[in-house]
């Protein structure tokens, strides 16, 4: 790319074969299969072209395009697309212009974007995106006949719209570089500005834990239903080649109907047909195509009100988003933080939309002319489960609601512990109390001493000593004793005036104590 000539043309080259290669191994896709369809189907009067014919309208429905039918069983558009079919075709063209961007080396050695590489860019996406669309519009024109006929506008569009957002998400894929001792890394959703890479990597997260609720949901019908399968496969008899056909086919439709089974978790209702719906709530279901995946669906009648339990999943892939959102934007600022939690939902409300209306459509002008999830229903209930989930975990995360709540916890626990001290002490009683013991040198009382030295109950003063004796004060007597002293208001004494003998034992008396009290017999010695 010495010259400029050569910089414009190499990037326009490169994009206008990345198409052609493209197109041709999603051609393959389709044919091949249609072809051993043909060819095992002995019972059938299709020739090779005929399969080839519609391969090429199945390669047009697998783009999001339209199909008339006029076969008499089914006459009508058929919009109906196969997700399956539709996401290998983006996968390929990401792939395809991830090349295309590596062999245009967007960005240097350093990690830094090289001069007119964002020019190389758009020349090659453009130049894809336009040979992809009208290359998949003369399919289309080619694939017309008797029976089916592609809807050539719709091609173009369709057409355009995959490889564009395969050809971006190529090119932007082939941004990315590994850290280096000597180069930082490059990643492409930090290549946005703050804090939209964080609400992009977050909703990214959301919407896949979304998707893997849905398909989660669909496998678990498929396993607890698989007699109704089997049974709906051996009427059809495919024959091994016509088997493998089918399963393709089924394989095509498993993201369609994981889609379906999210509208349907996340409170919405999924039409099958005409006066049809699966929700919580209830199933009612009628004459649907002959495919064995569709025994899956669970039988006609009213859900148990506990269903609707099963919306907590989708709540719980939105809340991962969130709390990844938090994590990432808490070094922003306050400013930038409140727009990354306002973006986060309303991304994750857009992306959920624009994914059920993509798996909207319908198969003829029958009872089948609608199929998919019923946006109507699905619009209030999808914004309650992203905003209360995404608001839960913000007032838990990104506010003082934990901090707080510790807080609170750790001064009731204080309290609690508190409460339970003061009662252990007043459970204990003041010393001299009623059944308790008394002052210093007191003896065992119930209702007080009598005046001829005996207890209330009949003891004598020698059975006090012997009690005294046996229960040695400690220093919470003493102090009591020092009180009464000091208040001249309980000292026993025998009924001659004389101080028990046995108030002076070493167990019941102190030395310091009776030094120290002026109040003390010892002490007026």
């Amino acid at each position: 790319m010495s010259t400029d000539g050569d910089s414009i043309t190499t990037p326009l080259v490169r994009g206008l074969l990345a198409a052609l290669s493209v197109l041709g191994i999603g051609l393959a896709v389709v044919v091949v299969p249609a072809l051993a369809a043909q060819v095992a189907g002995t019972a059938s009067s299709a020739t090779a072209l005929d399969a080839v014919l519609i391969a090429l309208n199945v390669l047009v429905l697998g783009h999001g395009g339209g199909v008339v039918l006029s076969t008499g069983v089914i006459d009508g558009a058929v919009t109906l697309t196969p997700v399956g079919l539709q996401i290998l075709l983006v996968l390929l063209a990401a792939l395809s212009l991830r090349r295309v961007g590596h062999r245009l080396e967007l960005v240097r050695g350093d990690g830094v974007l090289r001069v007119g590489a964002l020019r190389d860019a758009g020349v090659s996406l453009a130049a894809f995106g336009g040979t992809y669309a009208i290359g998949l519009a003369v399919l289309a024109a080619i694939g017309r006949s008797a029976d089916a006929a592609p809807m050539v506008t719709s091609a173009v569009v369709s057409g355009a719209l995959v490889a564009v957002s395969g050809g971006l998400i190529g090119l932007l894929w082939s941004l990315r570089r590994e850290p280096t001792t000597a180069v930082p890394g490059v990643r492409v959703l930090e290549l946005l500005p703050a804090p939209y890479g964080a609400v992009a990597r977050s909703a990214l997260l959301a919407v896949l834990g979304l998707f893997g609720a849905g398909m989660l949901l669909v496998l678990v019908l498929m396993l607890t239903h698989v007699p109704a399968q089997s049974a709906l496969f051996d009427q059809l008899a495919p024959g091994i080649v016509g088997g493998l056909v089918l399963t393709l086919v089924q394989l095509a439709l498993l993201p369609l109907l994981a889609v379906w089974a999210l509208v349907v978790l996340l409170g919405g209702t999924v039409v099958v047909g005409t006066s049809t719906g699966i929700s919580l709530a209830e199933v009612q279901t009628g004459v649907l195509p002959a495919l064995p995946i569709l025994g899956a669906l669970p039988e006609p009648g009213d859900l148990p009100g506990a269903t609707w339990a099963l919306m907590l999943v989708p709540a719980l892939a939105v809340g991962l988003g969130a709390v990844s959102l938090v994590r990432d934007v808490a070094e922003l600022e306050r400013r930038e933080q409140i727009t990354a939690w306002i973006a986060y939902p309303v991304v994750v409300v857009v992306a959920v939309l624009l994914l059920a209306g993509l798996t909207t459509g319908g198969i003829g002008d029958g009872r089948l002319v609608h199929l998919g999830p019923a946006m109507g229903t699905l619009v209030l209930p999808l914004l309650g489960v992203v905003v209360l989930a995404t608001g839960l975990v913000l007032a838990v995360l990104a506010t003082d609601l934990v901090p707080w709540t510790r807080r609170t916890i750790a001064s009731l626990r204080e309290r609690v512990d508190a409460a339970e001290s003061a009662e252990r002490g007043e459970g204990a009683g003041p010393r001299g109390s009623t059944g308790t013991r008394g002052s210093f040198g007191s003896r065992w009382r119930t209702g007080g001493a009598a005046a001829d030295g005996t207890d209330g109950d009949g003891a004598t003063d020698e059975d006090a000593d012997t009690a005294d004796d046996e229960h040695p004060t400690d220093a919470d007597d003493v102090d009591a004793w020092d009180e009464d002293a000091e208040d001249g208001d309980d000292q026993d004494e025998d009924p001659d005036g004389a101080w028990d003998e046995d108030a002076r034992d070493e167990d019941t008396w102190s030395a310091d104590v009776a030094d120290e009290d002026p109040l003390s017999p010892r002490a007026g010695r």
